[in-house]
């Protein structure tokens, strides 16, 4: 039995557009947390956001070029200023010599917590006032918008 389909929400063009005007301009005060970093290490605008990536494990360029959606040369260009500033290296994958895949450097890992800190410093600042349940219907909410899909418990250190 498919699950029901919520009504389509009655909103206003002005709410619309406060709807949006909130999703376009939420990643400011992210990058600006992280902005110490990337301007220490000399990193891209996304370079911060790569090593959260990279943490995950068995983790291609291909793969990060697929979760930001853009080229792989600007991947490439952004690896390679994590690995001139020491934080990532890459090794031939061992189930497809073909591949490459990234890792953290202990210095990467260090680093990686730092921006770990910072963001949950900013979320638990900005967003303390929400309870957990109303940032996790945000989050799907969110995903649901940009097309991705959705983490089964929303739950990572």
């Amino acid at each position: 039995m498919k699950p029901k389909k919520s009504p389509e929400p009655a909103m206003t063009w002005d709410e619309i557009g406060f709807l949006c005007h909130g999703m376009s301009f939420a990643s400011r005060p992210m990058h600006e947390a992280t902005s110490d970093i990337t301007e220490e290490y000399s990193l891209g605008p996304r370079g911060a956001w790569m090593l959260v990536l990279i943490d995950v494990g068995n983790v291609y360029p291909l793969d990060i070029a697929n979760v930001f959606r853009i080229g792989r040369s600007l991947i490439s260009a952004e690896l390679v200023r994590l690995t001139d500033a020491g934080l990532i290296t890459s090794v031939q994958s061992a189930t497809d010599g073909r591949r490459t895949e990234l890792k953290l450097t202990p210095l990467g890992e260090s680093v990686r917590d730092r921006v770990r800190q910072q963001l949950r410093d900013l979320v638990m600042k900005q967003l303390a006032h929400y309870s957990r349940e109303e940032l996790m219907l945000c989050a799907r909410i969110l995903s649901d918008f940009r097309g991705g899909g959705r983490p089964e418990d929303g739950s990572r250190g």
